[in-house]
Formats: structure tokens, C-alpha cells, sequence
């Protein structure tokens, strides 16, 4: 059952404490009380004094009855500024902690939205696989909770197609892949003046898979059974397929920073950088 985790309300608050200083004209934010209460939306892109050629009804007014100044407030483009989220719902994400998995993403869609950010999200396998689905508020991820839910693991997997497809039809510029990268790595760059976050469930084989037996695996996206020996050179062949794995997700620079989670791994200091690199 995908829930949001416990910690993510404290997160929130504690992110939510940050002053909007930093993101406000400086000569608006010295003399403006509004700036020492708590800051709030990431999609707040500017506020400045109402001009003569601005629409009246951009003007905030319960800023006004504050303040006794008509101030208009700015905000990034959605459709730029937004957040994606890529799912994989591929055969092998059957293999992870399925109610981990899913819970991650919906912990994360809920911090997300409770600071101002809107989400849209998308499920793939080879492709994009049904419609968007829309966060805009905390209410909203009811939503994704329930296609999570919903959610049937099966088919092979292309990264790559998935997202480039995205790209192709949208513009946000900061991308979320959620999945197990069990496949022919994926090269993937960040969209430009934006950032990419790689995030792998990830099941070590050897905590599932008895030392010097015989194991019989069903491939989770074709359905094939295989018979393999794992002893201990089958397990420092796992191991260096994985540390070359790893170094491939992990070279792609500040703009593309890769998060690895093994099962039971404690998920807030995941969510807290996150939330630095989307700040900075």
C-alpha cells in the first residue's frame, strides 16, 4: 500500500521556514514585512510594485490590504519551470519492495506540492504508458497514489525512449526517472539550464540468493527461465557489473545527481538534498 512517508511533513516545514528573501528583488524585499513570514511558493519567480501598464488583476490583493501597496506577483512558466516524474512500471519493478517504490515517489510528489511546485507524471516501460497525471497541490496526489496503486509491472524497459519522448512533447526542465536501471544503461542528459534526478531501487542479489546454489530466475519483462550457478565467482561477476553500474548512473555531474535505495533505507536524507539542489 503506497503511503506518504512520516518524516515528510517535517521536511516541509523546515524547508517552508526559509526565508523569501533570497528569491525576492532585493530593493522589494528590505521594506516589504510580507518577506520576515515564512516563504512559500517555488513557482514565485518575482513581486514588484504595480505599474501603470500592468493588468489590474494580476494585482495580490490580500498583499494589499497588508501592506496598503498594490504589488503584482510573477510566476515561472509551468510548462518550463515544472517538474516531471518518469515511473517505471516495467517487469522488474516487481522485484523491489513494491509498497517502498511506490511510496517514495508519492512521499516525494507530496513535499514537492506542499512547497508550491506542481508535478506531472507519467508511467513507462518502452514507452509512455497512459495519461498524465497532474499534482498541483498536496490534495492533488490522491492521484498519483491511486495509479501507483494501480500500477501493473510488466513489459521490458526503455529508458531512453521513454525519455525522450517526454521531452519531445514537454518542457519541463527539471526530470525525475524513478526505475531499477536494469537494462542497457541509458545516457541520458539533463534538459538545458536544468537538472536530471536519477533515482534506483535497487535489490542486492546476494541478500536474496543463498551462497554456492543452483537458482532458477524467471527474466521479470520476458518471461524466460534461466538456470544459474551462484557461488563466489558468480557473485564477484554480480559485484563488478554493479560498481561499473553505479559509476556509469553516478558520472553525470551537478546537474544529474543519482540516488541509490536499497530496501529499508532510510529516505529522508534523500528528500532533504533533493530539496537543496532544487533551491540552490
Amino acid at each position: 500500500m503506497t503511503k506518504i512517508d512520516p518524516g515528510c511533513a517535517a521536511i516541509v516545514a523546515a524547508f517552508r521556514r526559509r526565508n523569501l528573501r533570497s528569491r525576492a528583488p532585493s530593493a522589494v524585499a528590505a521594506r516589504d514585512p510580507m518577506f520576515r513570514r515564512r516563504g512559500s511558493s517555488f513557482d514565485l519567480k518575482s513581486i514588484r510594485e504595480y505599474q501603470s501598464f500592468d493588468d489590474p488583476r494580476a494585482i495580490d490583493w490580500k498583499l494589499y490590504g497588508r501592506t496598503d501597496r498594490a504589488y503584482v506577483k510573477e510566476f515561472y512558466d509551468e510548462a518550463s519551470e515544472g517538474i516531471a516524474f518518469l515511473i517505471d512500471g516495467s517487469g522488474s519493478m516487481s522485484i523491489p519492495d513494491c509498497d517502498e517504490y511506490r511510496s517514495c515517489i508519492a512521499s516525494l510528489a507530496f513535499i514537492l506540492t506542499s512547497l508550491g511546485m506542481g508535478v506531472n507524471s507519467w508511467i513507462f516501460d518502452r514507452a509512455l504508458r497512459g495519461n498524465r497525471i497532474s499534482t498541483r497541490h498536496p490534495s492533488d496526489v490522491r492521484r498519483l497514489i491511486e495509479a501507483l496503486d494501480g500500477m501493473e509491472a510488466n513489459g521490458p524497459t526503455d529508458t531512453t525512449k521513454a525519455y525522450l519522448a517526454l521531452r519531445s512533447m514537454r518542457g519541463e526542465r527539471r526530470i525525475f526517472v524513478f526505475s531499477d536501471f536494469h537494462e542497457t544503461l541509458p545516457r541520458l542528459a539533463p534538459p538545458s539550464a536544468g537538472s536530471l534526478f536519477l533515482i534506483r531501487f535497487r535489490v542486492p542479489f546476494p541478500s536474496v540468493a543463498p551462497s554456492g546454489a543452483e537458482l532458477e530466475i524467471e527474466d521479470p519483462e520476458n518471461g524466460e527461465l534461466v538456470v544459474v550457478p551462484w557461488d563466489r565467482a558468480e557473485e564477484a561477476a554480480w559485484r563488478r557489473t554493479e560498481d561499473e553500474r553505479e559509476k556509469r548512473l553516478s558520472s553525470g555531474g551537478p546537474r544529474a545527481p543519482y540516488y541509490r535505495l536499497d530496501p529499508g533505507q532510510n529516505r529522508m536524507p534523500v528528500y532533504r538534498d533533493i530539496l537543496e539542489r532544487l533551491y540552490g
